[in-house]
């Protein structure tokens, strides 16, 4: 691995630089990386979930009945996002908390994959998100 891509997979500078959202990171067993975090929204509030040093930032606004997703590019990387057509609507779904998946490609180096849970307290008006990130080099 190149120096370039072992400071992007480095568990060290995000959980450092993700400190301050309650982040924690580890490396994967392949040689990816791995980012949690967990925190408490309030509905109206547009508030980082997840920072992936280099890649994105994830920031969520939850409302009563849908949900603003807003991933934001870290770099000049050329980025696919994609999510399961399940994942749409799963926010509101009234059997319970859906996660939310989303996939995203930079360029043709990293892939991404998001898994968000969610649990909204409506006596708080806020809404309880657990997230992590699977980060991978292409071909690795």
């Amino acid at each position: 691995m190149d120096r370039a891509a072992a400071e992007l997979l480095s568990p060290d500078r995000a959980a450092t630089e993700g400190a301050a959202l309650g982040q924690l990171a580890c490396e994967l067993q392949d040689g990816g990386l791995l980012i949690t975090a967990s925190r408490l929204v309030e509905f109206g509030a547009r508030a980082a979930i997840l920072l992936a040093p280099g890649l994105f930032r994830l920031d969520l606004t939850p409302q009563e009945e849908t949900l603003g997703l807003y991933p934001r590019v870290l770099g000049g990387w050329e980025v696919d996002w994609r999510a399961a057509e399940e994942s749409w609507d799963g926010y509101r779904d009234a059997s319970g908390p859906a996660p939310i998946e989303l996939h995203g490609t930079f360029g043709e180096e990293y892939t991404a994959w998001i898994h968000v849970l969610s649990f909204t307290e409506r006596d708080a008006l806020a809404t309880h998100f657990v997230a992590k990130a699977e980060i991978r080099a292409v071909g690795a």
